[in-house]
């Protein structure tokens, strides 16, 4: 069905930036990209244009088996419908499949919310990091925000963290410090991990409160 749904999706891919892998799995030894980084930064952004998910499970299977410490352990398949609609009642399908594990009773749950961010990701095409155009594409980033790039938010990074990092502190808390002293030099809040969203102004903001 034609109607609001394709401008609200660019609009929200337009927006949404890179969401990285700030998740680890303790067992298998991996960097992911947690449902909690996803759904908290894309969910205003779909309310913001009146977008919202309705899922629909077309299959699922189940399996009991036991963990590696002797336990029961449940495994949940599921292939999911999601159809997001907009506020005139267009609407877009994507599914998708997902398998949730558990020794309790949320095998099912986990493997839904697996899907879920599974689709969003998918339907947006939210890349894990910024890259910086002038590696390959200089033409179409001249006009970003006064022609930042990422180039410019790297060398202020390093300048921080010369200045106000700490060498206990974990990658995941100088990124949250960062953001923090951005906000309070700029006195705006925004993503300053993607160097689209900057402005000369800010980055010039922070570079004087360097110096």
């Amino acid at each position: 069905m034609a109607g609001k749904i394709y401008k609200a999706i660019t609009a929200i891919m337009r927006q949404v930036g890179a969401i990285g892998k700030d998740a680890k799995n303790e067992s298998q030894k991996y960097q992911y990209r947690s449902a909690e980084a996803v759904y908290n930064r894309v969910q205003p952004l779909m309310a913001t244009h009146g977008v919202f998910s309705v899922p629909k499970v077309l299959e699922e299977s189940h399996e009991t088996g036991q963990s590696k410490g002797g336990g029961p352990m449940h495994w949940a398949r599921l292939r999911v419908q999601y159809t997001f609609f907009a506020d005139d009642g267009s609407s877009i399908e994507v599914v998708v499949s997902a398998e949730g594990m558990d020794s309790g009773d949320k095998a099912t749950a986990k493997a839904m919310t697996q899907a879920h961010r599974y689709a969003i990701c998918q339907l947006l095409n939210i890349p894990y990091a910024v890259v910086d155009p002038e590696s390959g594409s200089p033409e179409w980033a001249t006009g970003l925000n006064n022609k930042i790039t990422l180039k410019d938010l790297n060398e202020l990074k390093s300048a921080w963290l010369a200045a106000h990092g700490k060498p206990d502190q974990t990658k995941a808390d100088l990124a949250a410090a960062f953001s923090e002293w951005v906000s309070v030099t700029c006195e705006t809040t925004f993503e300053v991990g993607d160097w689209r969203q900057w402005t000369n102004e800010e980055l010039q903001k922070c570079q004087e409160a360097l110096e």
